[in-house]
């Protein structure tokens, strides 16, 4: 039997994109035969999470146990041979090593797609903290028989760090599947650059470039998405668009490019967030290609690469560079890149490009 994990959360609505990966992820899969076991995303919280009393220690312990308990009890159902699919890291991380250990034990054949790596992004809750994150990583990672990962450097990094070459599988990219609506993307070459995302109003977090007290840069931006706080984005020319079922962004989207940047300045993509588009793969990328949308993306990130490749846009290292770069491009080569698109476009949209990952993994076991 093929099965996947799927941790249910009593909050996800259809305007989340945080968690519209996982929801792709686990469509494609249930179209290739997999069934899914359920488990209930729990998560102990505290109001003081850096307090050592006793009492908010025993209940953390407590959650603990209660949580391996549940993942223990809603795996009992496989047996060896068996072929059990996880999205890592898991919504919740409790004692996460312990439960692919005792899967190991019943002799199931593990495989994951990797959505982040924490030990690579710096953690802002101190040195403590970014070692059980690697420690986690390291350990957890070692117990699947296949790992997709998102793109060619987080495969070189997995490589780096002792992994057999035969274990990793190269997704390439996210997919974005999508439901058909009355609307499509309105696109032209001298519109605004689209900016989407989940925005955090703290200057340390994702996103926070369009919170940045600098210079403005010669660029009319649209913004859509979740958290955006207006009263503080003071240099940046833009217009909130609003925010959208996750599904159907694609044909929401109006502008000339989509932006990836994930920095905390508008001169440079600095910050643990920016430093980490080295090798993340940002689902937004895969709402731009969905949605035909050209691309402008940091000249360092790992998906810029595919960027200058597949001539679906151009790489920046600053926002200030957007202006000319675009006043560069004529109308013939813009339409040219949106030509570059369609068909990655139809692929994410249909989900080939994990179809083929998953495909690949279990051909391998």
């Amino acid at each position: 039997m093929k099965y996947f994990v799927y941790e249910k959360t009593p909050d996800i609505d259809e305007f989340n994109t945080v968690l519209k990966c996982r929801q792709d992820i686990r469509s494609v899969l249930v179209e290739r035969g997999y069934k899914p076991i359920h488990v209930p995303s729990q998560h102990y919280e505290t109001d003081h999470p850096s307090s050592s009393c006793v009492v908010e220690k025993t209940k953390q312990t407590i959650s603990t146990a209660q949580n391996f308990k549940i993942w223990i009890d809603k795996l009992k159902c496989t047996r060896a041979g068996d072929i059990v699919f996880i999205q890592y890291p898991p919504l919740n991380w409790t004692l996460f090593m312990n439960v692919l250990l005792w899967l190991k034990m019943r002799r199931v054949y593990l495989i994951c797609i990797i959505h982040d790596l924490d030990s690579y992004r710096d953690s802002e809750e101190g040195k403590l903290i970014k070692n059980w994150y690697h420690f986690e990583d390291t350990h957890s990672l070692s117990f699947f028989n296949q790992i997709i990962v998102q793109n060619s450097r987080m495969r070189r990094l997995l490589l780096a760090s002792g992994y057999d070459e035969k274990k990793i599988i190269n997704l390439r990219m996210f997919d974005y599947l999508t439901e058909e609506t009355d609307h499509t993307p309105v696109m032209e070459k001298n519109a605004p650059v689209v900016i989407t995302g989940n925005f955090d109003t703290d200057e340390s977090k994702k996103m926070s470039f369009i919170y940045a007290d600098e210079e403005k840069p010669d660029v009319r931006f649209n913004i859509y998405g979740t958290g955006v706080y207006e009263k503080k984005i003071i240099s940046l020319d833009y217009e909130f668009k609003g925010n959208f079922p996750a599904s159907h962004m694609p044909g929401m989207l109006e502008g000339s490019f989509g932006l990836v940047w994930d920095g905390n300045s508008l001169g440079n993509c600095g910050g643990n967030w920016g430093e980490y588009l080295r090798i993340d793969n940002p689902l937004k990328f895969s709402l731009y290609l969905a949605a035909g949308m050209p691309v402008i993306i940091w000249s360092e990130a790992a998906l810029a690469g595919f960027v200058k490749k597949y001539e679906v846009g151009f790489t920046i290292d600053s926002l200030y560079e957007i202006e000319e770069k675009i006043k560069q491009i004529s109308d013939k080569e813009y339409k040219q890149m949106q030509e570059n698109i369609k068909p990655f476009s139809r692929a994410v949209k249909e989900g080939c490009f994990f179809a083929k990952a998953i495909e690949r993994a279990e051909l391998r076991l």
